[in-house]
C-alpha cells in the first residue's frame, strides 16, 4: 500500500512551539525568513516530521535530512518521501525503497495557458490535435512535476524531458528521458478535492485500492 496524507495547513495547532521546536536550523531559517505563507511552510514540514518520526519509530526531531546535489532531500534508513503543498493544502507520500514523487496545484480560472509552452515534448506537441484548454495543461504540469520529483532533479530538469500520456486513464505511465539513460514510471492522479490537481509518480506498479489518500490529524 502507497500512504500519502493530506494535511490542512492553516490549522494553527501546526504552529504550536512544540511542534516548532521540531524543525532543524535550515528549515527554522527557511520559515523565518519568508514573507509569505510562513506559516504553512512550518505547518508542512512539522507534519512531515511528524509522519516519518512515526513511520520511523523515532521523534519528529531526530529526523536529519541529507540532499542530492539538485536539493532532494532524503534518508539514510531507505524510506522514500515527497512533499508539495499548493495553498492551504499538503501532500506528504511515503513508500520504502522505491523512488516517488507527488506534487498538488491549486486549479485556478486565471491560469494562462502560453505559461506551459516550453514544457511539452515534441512527442507530446505531435499528438495534441487541438489546443489544450488551461485545466489540461494545469494536469500536464502536475504530472510532469510529480515525475521529475521522483527522479530527484525538480525543475532542474526540463519538462520536455518528461512525455506523457495526454489523457486521463486509472493507470498512466511517463518516459524520462536525463543523461543518456531513460526510465519508465508509473503515474497515477489524486482526488484530493478543495479545488486542487494532484499527481504521484513512482517506479512502483500500484492497483487504484493500493493508493490511500488520509487525511493527517494532529
Amino acid at each position: 500500500m502507497l500512504k500519502v496524507w493530506r494535511v490542512q495547513l492553516d490549522d494553527p495547532a501546526h504552529l504550536h512551539p512544540s511542534r516548532l521546536a521540531w524543525l532543524d536550523q535550515k528549515e527554522t531559517n527557511r520559515w523565518q525568513c519568508l514573507r509569505k505563507d510562513a506559516h504553512r511552510y512550518a505547518a508542512a514540514h512539522t507534519a512531515l516530521r511528524s509522519i516519518l518520526a512515526s513511520e520511523l519509530m523515532c521523534l519528529p526531531s531526530d529526523i536529519q535530512y541529507l540532499q542530492n546535489p539538485w536539493g532532494k532531500s532524503w534518508l539514510r534508513q531507505g524510506l522514500q518521501f515527497s512533499l508539495s503543498h499548493s495553498g492551504g493544502l499538503a501532500l506528504i507520500a511515503l513508500q520504502p525503497d522505491v523512488p516517488l514523487g507527488v506534487d498538488i496545484e491549486l486549479s485556478s480560472k486565471d491560469t494562462d495557458i502560453s505559461w506551459f509552452s516550453q514544457c511539452w515534448s515534441p512527442a507530446e506537441l505531435k499528438r495534441m490535435q487541438q489546443p489544450l484548454s488551461p485545466e489540461q495543461a494545469l494536469r500536464l504540469w502536475v504530472r510532469k512535476e510529480a515525475v521529475l520529483k521522483a527522479l530527484g532533479r525538480g525543475l532542474n530538469l526540463p519538462m520536455s524531458q518528461v512525455v506523457l500520456p495526454l489523457g486521463q486513464a486509472q493507470r498512466m505511465r511517463a518516459i524520462t528521458a536525463c543523461e543518456g539513460q531513460n526510465a519508465l514510471w508509473h503515474l497515477y492522479d489524486l482526488d484530493v478535492g478543495q479545488g486542487q490537481l494532484a499527481a504521484l509518480a513512482s517506479r512502483r506498479h500500484y492497483r487504484p485500492e493500493a493508493l490511500r489518500v488520509l487525511d493527517y490529524l494532529i
